[in-house]
């Protein structure tokens, strides 16, 4: 009797079956890699990022490289591997921990590289980290413009909505903050009265927005007109029966050549909005809509008289 059954027979046959393939392949493979590893050695820096992990009501509160450096030498082939390889991000996870300053180092084994690779540095070798807890403030708001208006346009002013933003960060640093200034608004890029969002300028500042932008609206006045329309029926509104003492206005604007060839008279509305007025006379000022890119001048006559019956 074989005591030693059919699967260690088994296991004997399938070792010999083919194995002159076998013995070449293992030869083939040994070849490959003592190629591979006696190869000349080159050097290439690998970038690892880090992520700092702390509590909701906790942050950093200086500035902490963004990336780790990795100074790697070895095969050319090996180190293209890793140089086309997705790094996962160097977690410090500093959940838990109060406001403090703490020192964290990095190793060589915080990167995975393959036999036959070497870590030559890691740059930085450590960071310290300064935990401060988190802050919210309500801080006023300065526009800043710079430039001058196209020819034909005066700026007339600005106006911020809301002027008062609410900004987050550390402690310290949001406590230092006393007013918030917006990157300047080009007045040169404008050609007429707009409403536009404006980002802040808190790259400085270490502080985040805690809400939307404010939003701005910049009001360029024409300063001489280049045409004029004429006859632009008035519309009083109003639920009552209305005599107009004049019929028409004229309506004076300047606007860019291109702009006046593909003007549409039908769209220059001037109107007197009486809604809110029962019967009686009333010496009222002229509305004019105009399209966008039209700017109002001045119209004649400005006010007129209205009689409502």
């Amino acid at each position: 009797m074989n005591r030693n059954g059919p699967g260690l027979q088994g296991f004997l046959q399938g070792l010999t079956d083919h194995l002159g393939t076998k013995v070449v392949s293992v030869v083939i493979a040994v070849v490959l890699w003592g190629v591979v590893l006696g190869s000349r050695n080159v050097e290439v820096t690998k970038e690892v990022p880090i992520e700092i992990m702390t509590s909701a009501d906790v942050v950093t509160s200086n500035d902490i490289p963004d990336r780790v450096l990795f100074r790697l030498s070895g095969p050319k082939a090996f180190l293209r591997t890793i140089l086309d390889r997705r790094e996962d991000p160097i977690r410090i996870n500093l959940n838990g921990v109060k406001p403090s300053l703490l020192t964290y180092r990095f190793f060589s084994d915080s990167i995975r590289v393959p036999i036959g690779v070497k870590v030559l540095s890691v740059n930085p070798a450590a960071v310290q980290v300064k935990l401060e807890y988190l802050k919210r403030k309500d801080v006023p708001v300065r526009v800043e413009v710079r430039g001058a208006p196209p020819e034909g346009l005066r700026f007339a002013g600005v106006q911020l909505k809301p002027d008062v933003v609410r900004i987050k960060g550390p402690e310290s640093r949001v406590d230092a903050v006393t007013e918030i200034a917006t990157k300047p608004i080009d007045l040169s890029e404008l050609k007429r009265s707009t409403e536009k969002e404006v980002p802040l300028d808190l790259l400085k500042l270490g502080v985040q927005l805690d809400g939307p932008p404010p939003r701005a609206v910049i009001q360029l006045d024409p300063i001489s007109a280049n045409f004029r329309i004429k006859d632009v029926d008035i519309r009083v509104l109003s639920s009552y029966k209305a005599r107009v003492g004049e019929k028409s206005v004229t309506v004076m604007i300047r606007a860019a050549p291109r702009d006046l060839a593909s003007l549409d008279k039908n769209k220059v509305l001037a109107s007197v909005d009486l809604r809110e007025r029962n019967k009686g006379r009333y010496f009222e000022s002229v509305h004019v809509t105009l399209p966008a890119s039209i700017g109002l001048v001045k119209v004649i006559p400005d006010r007129v008289m209205v009689t409502l019956y």
